[in-house]
């Protein structure tokens, strides 16, 4: 396949770079504006109890139980409202009526008529309103933006708060972040491309490549829209992962086909033997970075399944276009590749002499270098042991965010009944003396402040709402939502809220992660063996992935827990760990790590097949691969980190883990591990049983 490939693109490379052009067209102008089909975020799994409770009485009542919106009304001076004056009794019922007038609102009670609403310094009046979507993480967003628009005020100030504008709030952050970090990532990425390839044309292949993978990209998440609802953050990670793939795919083969022009000249023969080599070890890589991240879309969780989806869609493009339309430039070009050279220097393609020696020095001492890098990765990883897990809440606005303000001045005013409120729905045919019996035990679980007394949606559905003592992501409020699910109740008791849906969305990753772990192990154990034809390689593999993920935890419980470097990151908390990221950080951990994995045993292979011993093959491999992957390595964390200037924290700590797993896994795990357990495991690195033998020479990809 690799040499038919070869061979069309030596014979009609303009041809092939026509239709990369078209098809660069085609997906502009239909994925251009596809993150206005793109919903917020997505945390939460449609069928944990907590969705179901507040399905069932958005159905009988028509809006939630707790408010997903609340304005906060002041005056413009910061002093005492004077609500004795007619003219503030009336702009404050009027914002009340342009609230009830405003998109998804169901319901917003008289301020003037329901306890608590006016401060009891009578510095504010809060106007809390029931929504009539579940999806408060985008539809919530949208009702946002309509309350914005028709609340307003001339004579008082208005802000706005709560669950649904701090998440609109974030989901309008995370588009603007995208294009800061694209303007950031792509001139560096133009400056390192530059050195290392030291020619001005030769360097923007990388950035081609990475331009036709974001906008194949665009075209495949707005397919993806139209069929299913999709993450907007598919977005942020897929232009990070298109950059980079396009950059260690582009570098792989452009060295390679310097490396065999130095030999056969600018010939056919350099041309097939270039996409038979890095042609082969970027597709395998490719695939098996698009089947760890497939592995995500068996979540329920919007947010992980649109990234895998996205990741999926971004290995496949970025490994075709790296052996259909790479070779076609090279080819196309010819010795132009090289024109508006730089400077003189050692070639990326040439041999590099420190790699050769260290991997040397690695295999002269295999067992305490093994011995060695393993317990300092798992030291590294140690800070996993105890840590704290967060999600979508309040603490998710950035600091400069309006509604960070307010939530705060709510919160010291009202408290959380208005922004953090638990709710209760009872399903079934529940006296009235059941439910103030079921309200009486939940207001003795420890934890609970106050329960409001049960109201009725309809004949067979009742709901209340529990104030806790504790801020909604606290151990302290999980405990006692644990609690009130432990309370014997009458009918079908359902606890909904903030607390309740991070508490079902942690039981929802546990339940739903092996799969993903059995799905990626799968997928990486059969890739891989298909490249080598060898049943070990895999398995180290494996435990090599497994080692930098751990440490990649590890610092990041240390970063952003511990706060150990947190001011060069300009990161002002929540100071936990997202809890969804660390399963797309194993996704995307483990294909990143095996694309770095694949780059390198596949020259390993080749110089072992070639007919060199285990250690010579592996020292050479090492060598020959050395500088490509390690300015590969540098540029991708680039990448990664021009999305770490984020204020979102969790797409701040997505940035730093992503670009710690590129540098730990170049570094760490291939200059040292890599070459000790293949000089460990000898010519047993290259063993499968025969029948497995027989399956790999039948349908693995091999060179030409």
């Amino acid at each position: 396949m690799l040499r038919r490939i070869a061979d069309l693109t030596w014979r009609r490379p303009r041809s092939i770079l026509l239709g990369a052009l078209l098809f660069a067209a085609l997906a502009g102008f239909f994925g251009h504006d596809v993150e206005h089909h793109l919903k917020a975020a997505g945390f939460t799994d449609p069928d944990s109890e907590s969705e179901r409770a507040a399905a069932v009485l958005h159905d009988a009542l028509g809006h939630g139980a707790e408010p997903g919106l609340v304005v906060l009304v002041r005056p413009k001076d910061g002093g005492a409202l004077d609500l004795s004056d007619s003219t503030v009794r009336d702009e404050v019922l009027r914002l009340a009526e342009e609230l009830r007038g405003s998109r998804y609102v169901g319901h917003v009670p008289d301020p003037f008529e329901t306890p608590g609403l006016i401060a009891s310094d009578e510095r504010s009046v809060l106007l809390p309103a029931q929504l009539t979507t579940t999806d408060l993480e985008d539809e919530g967003g949208l009702a946002d933006e309509s309350v914005r628009q028709r609340v307003r005020s001339d004579i008082l100030d208005v802000g706005y708060a709560g669950f649904a504008p701090g998440f609109n709030e974030v989901n309008d952050q995370t588009r603007r972040d995208l294009t800061r970090a694209e303007l950031i990532a792509f001139p560096l990425l133009g400056i390192l491309l530059l050195v290392v390839f030291r020619s001005v044309v030769a360097a923007a292949v990388p950035l081609l490549l990475g331009g036709l993978s974001i906008l194949g990209t665009l075209l495949a998440l707005r397919i993806m829209a139209a069929l299913v609802d999709t993450s907007l953050f598919a977005l942020n990670i897929a232009t990070a992962l298109s950059l980079g793939l396009a950059v260690d795919y582009a570098l792989l083969l452009v060295s390679r086909h310097r490396e065999e022009v130095q030999v056969h000249g600018h010939t056919l023969e350099a041309h097939r033997r270039a996409v038979a080599t890095a042609g082969r070890a970027s597709l395998f890589s490719g695939l098996t970075v698009a089947a760890a991240m497939a592995a995500l879309m068996v979540m329920p969780q919007r947010f992980l399944y649109s990234i895998g989806a996205a990741g999926a869609a971004v290995g496949v493009l970025s490994a075709v276009m790296a052996v259909v339309v790479v070779p076609a430039l090279l080819a196309a070009l010819g010795p132009r590749i090289d024109a508006l050279s730089i400077r003189k220097g050692p070639s990326l393609a040439a041999t590099s002499d420190r790699w050769f020696r260290l991997a040397h020095a690695v295999m002269r001492r295999p067992v305490l270098v093994a011995v060695a890098t393993t317990v300092g990765l798992l030291a590294l990883a140690a800070p996993l042991v105890a840590t704290t897990l967060t999600g979508p809440s309040a603490q998710a606005v950035p600091p400069g965010q309006q509604s960070y303000e307010v939530n705060r001045a709510i919160e010291d005013q009202y408290g959380r009944a208005f922004t953090e409120a638990t709710s209760i729905v009872v399903r079934g045919d529940v006296d009235d003396d059941a439910l103030a019996a079921l309200a009486n035990r939940v207001g003795a679980v420890p934890g609970v402040e106050s329960v409001a007394p049960f109201a009725r949606a309809d004949a067979d559905v009742a709901w209340t709402t529990v104030v806790l003592d504790a801020p909604a992501l606290d151990e302290r409020a999980q405990d006692a939502v644990r609690g009130i699910r432990a309370v014997d109740g009458p009918g079908e008791v359902l606890v909904s809220g903030n607390t309740a849906r991070f508490m079902d969305e942690k039981s929802s990753l546990i339940g739903h992660a092996p799969l993903v772990v059995a799905l990626i192990v799968l997928l990486i154990v059969v890739l891989i063996f298909l490249l080598t034809g060898s049943v070990i390689l895999p398995l180290k593999t494996l435990l090599m992935n497994a080692l930098t993920l751990a440490a990649v935890l590890g610092i990041l419980v240390l970063v952003f827990e511990r706060k150990v470097g947190t001011q060069l990151l300009d990161y002002p908390g929540p100071y936990a760990v997202e809890v969804t990221s660390l399963v797309f950080l194993f996704a995307v951990t483990f294909a990143l790590a095996t694309d770095y994995a694949v780059l390198v045993m596949a020259r390993i292979k080749e110089l072992h097949d070639g007919g060199l011993p285990n250690e010579e093959a592996v020292a050479q491999g090492v060598a020959r691969t050395g500088r490509i992957i390690s300015a590969a390595a540098v540029m991708i964390a680039v990448v990664f980190l021009a999305f770490a200037v984020s204020p979102v924290f969790f797409m701040k700590q997505i940035a730093v883990a992503m670009a710690l797993g590129v540098l730990i896994d170049a570094t760490i795990v291939r200059a040292l591990l890599v070459p000790a357990l293949m000089r460990l495991l000898g010519e047993a690195n290259w063993w499968a049983p025969a029948p497995l033998r027989r399956v790999q020479e039948r349908f693995g990809i091999r060179e030409g």
